[in-house]
């Protein structure tokens, strides 16, 4: 792998390296500010996707209403990254001398201030849906007091039906017969202010198809089990809200699962939702085209699922499916079996990686924890070791990496950390 970051020191120790600005204009409100990045780089065709590639992910970490490029290349000349960009982002992408003027329809910032009942008596559950499978958790007080997992989509299931009956024996199954004071419920898709869900994930829209399926679905999930509050969020936006309420702050959470979810937490505690899988890492020639967008070297297709079984299958001569991944470097390193050495080592580089990039946009971010079940066992002391000797920012594996999404989820219904979201103006 050739991290992104590497490859722009490279381009900017070249002798004929000048100056290209990224100029991100800021969202509308009191606590809009423009930033600018500086990236140093020769005037050659070979560097337009470097540069672009940061400023692609400037555009993820930090949600502009648009970017202005001052270039020594002409326009054409950025071409075909630069149409990909406008693509992926949908908002003003301008090359100088152009400047970018946000319209009325642009997305601006919102926050979403949950309005929650007092919490029933009972216990507090969460049921955080993954795309590969689902946890429910039951906590009294501070006490988790059961738990139980299952696939989120066995053999055969499809359907909005399907998923909230599931849902349900899991709620009941934690809960042993006892009330239930509030139910949480962390799901992986996109989501805006209040809790709906406005895009779905590729699994999601083969097993269900229609993003309105989900209207209404926790209170579904909830009827006649739950005696108080229900809560809906985005899975890794509402354990960033739990680690806000627990006094994180300027921290990057990212979670190793299905995909490369992640969040950040602002100075003032507020929230910020972001799609870290689309975060560019390698910068490579031969970097793993993304899934579904015209991306090269993405955090999805390295640090999920699909990417550690490749990793694995590589390894071991043997086909792992993606669901089988985490077991099987698990059982790997723990049999201490050399055929792990490789696996461990592209999951470091992916991860320092992608520390490098949020070093180099994220000013001021303290800390960056990971999580995720593959990382419970061995794997996780391995890699919060040797990703924290390299990483330019403190790094941490969570404390309960398999358990800490359902947790944050059982308590969101008790959280009022505001989430910042997107609303639509215009």
């Amino acid at each position: 792998m050739l991290t992104l970051s590497t490859a722009l020191a490279e381009l900017a120790a070249h002798p004929r390296a000048v100056p290209w600005r990224l100029r991100l204009v800021p969202r509308w409100g009191a606590a809009a500010a423009a930033r600018e990045f500086v990236v140093f780089a020769p005037p050659l065709v070979r560097s337009a996707w470097p540069v672009l590639a940061r400023a692609h992910n400037a555009c993820l970490l930090l949600n502009p209403a648009g970017m202005e490029i001052v270039s020594p290349l002409p326009e054409a000349e950025l071409e075909p990254h630069l149409g990909s960009l406008r693509a992926i982002h949908k908002l003003p992408i301008a090359v100088a001398p152009e400047q970018v003027r946000p319209s009325p329809g642009v997305d601006v910032p919102g926050v979403d201030e949950p309005a929650l009942a007092p919490p029933g008596a009972g216990l507090a559950v969460g049921l955080d849906i993954g795309g590969t499978s689902m946890k429910a958790l039951a906590m009294d007080g501070a006490r988790v007091v059961a738990t139980a997992s299952a696939a989120t989509w066995p053999p055969g299931e499809v359907g909005i039906d399907s998923l909230v009956a599931r849902g349900r024996r899991l709620v009941a199954e934690v809960a042993m017969g006892r009330d239930i004071g509030s139910l949480g419920i962390g799901l992986a898709a996109p989501m805006g202010v209040g809790g709906r869900v406005l895009e779905l994930s590729t699994i999601l829209r083969e097993r269900v198809g229609r993003v309105d399926a989900f209207d209404g679905f926790a209170d579904r999930v909830a009827e006649g089990l739950v005696r108080g509050p229900v809560a809906l969020f985005n899975d890794l936006s509402n354990l960033g809200r739990h680690l806000s309420a627990q006094g994180a702050r300027r921290l990057v959470r990212v979670q190793i699962g299905t995909s490369f979810g992640g969040c950040w937490i602002d100075g003032d505690g507020a929230v910020v939702a972001t799609e870290m899988g689309r975060l560019v890492a390698d910068a490579s020639p031969e970097a793993t085209p993304h899934t579904y967008l015209p991306l090269r070297g993405a955090m999805r297709t390295y640090l999920s699922n699909i990417g550690v079984a490749t990793a694995v299958a590589e390894a071991t001569g043997q086909p792992v499916a993606p669901g089988e991944a985490g077991r099987s470097l698990r059982q790997l390193l723990e049999a201490r079996d050399p055929r792990a050495e490789p696996v461990v080592a592209f999951v470091v580089d992916a991860l320092v990686a992608a520390t490098q990039e949020f070093a180099a946009l994220l000013v001021g971010v303290q800390a960056i924890e990971c999580g995720g079940s593959m990382l419970q066992g061995p794997l996780g002391a391995r890699v919060a070791e040797a990703v924290a000797a390299r990483s330019p920012v403190p790094f941490r594996v969570s404390d309960r990496p398999g358990e800490d999404g359902a947790i944050a989820a059982a308590l969101a219904p008790r959280v009022s950390t505001p989430l910042r979201g997107l609303r639509r103006g215009g």
